[in-house]
Order: C-alpha cells, then sequence, then structure tokens
C-alpha cells in the first residue's frame, strides 16, 4: 500500500532525503504518478515544489547537492553490451559502461529496471517498462539503498547493519547480524525510556565536520521505528545475547574488523574501500567501541548512558 502519492500534474518530482544525501525524481511528461513506501514516507524532502521550478533553471544537483534522475518509460537493455560486470546477486546486479556510469539492475522487480547514474552522482535515468496503474509508482523500488551505498562510498561512509538510537539526547549504534537483538533493544529502549529510534536494522555512518554521525534509513521491516534524523555517535557497541549484562571495552583493530563485517562496504569500488577503512580507523580512535552483552529483557540503559 502506498502512501504520500505525488500527482504528476502538480510537480512531477518528488525527493527523498537520507543521511543529508537527496534523491529526485522527475517524471515530467510521462503521464506517470510518484508515490512512495510507507517506510520512506518521513524522508521526503519537503522542497518538493521548489525544485520543480529549479529544474527548468538548472541542473537540481547544483542547488540541492543531490541526484537528479529522470524517469523514463522504455524497455531497460538487455545483455552486458558495453559494461562491465562489478557484482550480482539474486535480485541485484551493477554494471559500468564504456562512459564510466554505473548501471544498476534489478532484473527481478516487478517490472525489471535500470539505474544508469553519473560516476559523480550528481544525475542520471531509471528506465523501466512503467505504466500508471493509479496506485502511484516509486521507481527506485529495490535500488535506492544499492544506490546509497555507493554513493556513500565516495565520501568513505557507510551503511551499517545496526540499530541506532537517541537515548538521553545522545546518539547510539547497536551493531550485529540478524537475530543478535538489535530490533528488540531499541524498541526496549524507547518504550522504557523514550528513546527515539533512528532505524531498527540499518544506519548511516557518516564523518561530517569533523565528528561522526548516525542517521535513520527508510529500509525496515518496521516503518514505525525509523526516522530521518541524524545526530553526533556517542558510542557504538557490539552486541552478544551471552551471559550477564555487562559492556566490555573493544580493542580498535578487532572493533575496525567488526564494524566492516556489518556494512555495506563495495569492496569492487577500490578508491571506496580505501576511504572507507581510513575512516573505520578514525572511528576507532574518536568514538568509544564496546561489546554489550545483555539477555533479552535485561534493562541496559545504564550501562549504555555510562560508557565513555
Amino acid at each position: 500500500m502506498w502512501v504520500d502519492k505525488i500527482a504528476a500534474v502538480e510537480t512531477a518530482c518528488l525527493g527523498l532525503r537520507v543521511a543529508g544525501l537527496g534523491f529526485w525524481l522527475d517524471v515530467r511528461g510521462s503521464g506517470l504518478c510518484l508515490a512512495v513506501p510507507p517506510g520512506h514516507a518521513q524522508f521526503l524532502a519537503r522542497e518538493t515544489s521548489e525544485v520543480a521550478g529549479q529544474f527548468a533553471a538548472g541542473p537540481a544537483s547544483e542547488v540541492f547537492d543531490c541526484l537528479v534522475l529522470r524517469v523514463r518509460s522504455a524497455p531497460p537493455p538487455i545483455g552486458p553490451g558495453g559494461k562491465s560486470l562489478l557484482y550480482r546477486t539474486e535480485n541485484r546486479e551493477l554494471w559500468l559502461d564504456e562512459a564510466g556510469r554505473y548501471v544498476f539492475c534489478a532484473p527481478r522487480q516487478a517490472p525489471p529496471r535500470q539505474a544508469i547514474i553519473e560516476p559523480d552522482f550528481s544525475s542520471g535515468e531509471i528506465v523501466g517498462e512503467f505504466a500508471d496503474d493509479g496506485e502511484g509508482l516509486y521507481p527506485l523500488q529495490g535500488l535506492d539503498n544499492v544506490i546509497l551505498s555507493n554513493w556513500l562510498a565516495s565520501y568513505g561512509d557507510v551503511i551499517l547493519h545496526a540499530s541506532g538510537v537517541v537515548l538521553d539526547g545522545k546518539g547510539y549504534a547497536f551493531v550485529g547480524p540478524a537475530g543478535v537483538g538489535k530490533s528488540t533493544l531499541a524498541a526496549h529502549l524507547a518504550q522504557r525510556h523514550g528513546a527515539l529510534v533512528l532505524g531498527e536494522d540499518q544506519v548511516v555512518l557518516r564523518h561530517l565536520g569533523g565528528r561522526f554521525w548516525i542517521y535513520g534509513t527508510p529500509w525496515h521491516l518496521n516503518p514505525a521505528m525509523c526516522s530521518p534524523q541524524g545526530i553526533p555517535l556517542e558510542s557504538l557497541f557490539f552486541l552478544e545475547r551471552t551471559g550477564s549484562a555487562r559492556v566490555a571495552p573493544c580493542a580498535s583493530v578487532d572493533g575496525v574488523a567488526r564494524l566492516l563485517q556489518t556494512a555495506f562496504v563495495p569492496y569492487y569500488n577500490r578508491a571506496g574501500v580505501a576511504r572507507i577503512l581510513d575512516r573505520a580507523a578514525l572511528l576507532a580512535e574518536q568514538v568509544p567501541l564496546g561489546t554489550l552483552s545483555y539477555c533479552l529483557g535485561d534493562d541496559v540503559a545504564g550501562l549504555i548512558l555510562n560508557t565513555r
């Protein structure tokens, strides 16, 4: 079920902002209507109508520092052509074409689609056999988080497989694989201590203005447990569901290794990986890293807040 449908006859564009980076979708002249999934509703940019006017004046990316994507309804190209494969999974592919542009593919999405994006992530287009079914269209479905992870790598920033909260006015991230309790802990802190949940499963880690920040993302099973806000990162914990409730310091080298295991790192991008490694080392110097052990039901808010 889609929400926040934007009528094509009004603005013909839709903006999303995640971790300070913006996606702008333009369907002018296509007859299509834009919409977003429920988890994305809070990430809608408020400048949508203003940006619609900027398209005519010049590249919106120069004004808003964002990725402008024109949506075109047409069959996406079949076969590699002049493209080089960077990576492939069951649901996604990423190619590099002869002009050095990224070609993000979602072949199993209905309809199949491709996003062809300039290497500086300033502009591009999304191609698919899109049709207006009266419910609205989100052309980035199946592509937005993989595009963002590659875009972030150009800054040395990453998406983490982690939950994140604002507790007592400070930002905390809880890192770990599926099933370790990231969502459960975030929900507990929200219910018992009034924490703001930025994300239950994925957060963005950025280094801005000399500090590390965490931001919420829209990619969660529970859309209510996500927020577009960002906050400086006070501490980062690696979760373990063993033993009594306690926090143990984590050595820098071990912390960097564990962090990279749960980060969305585009390892095919050598320059991006080098930036991410440098940032990870800096994180270990600037932000306290610890291992948080607890059992289901333990109230560990005090341990979290007292970690330095």
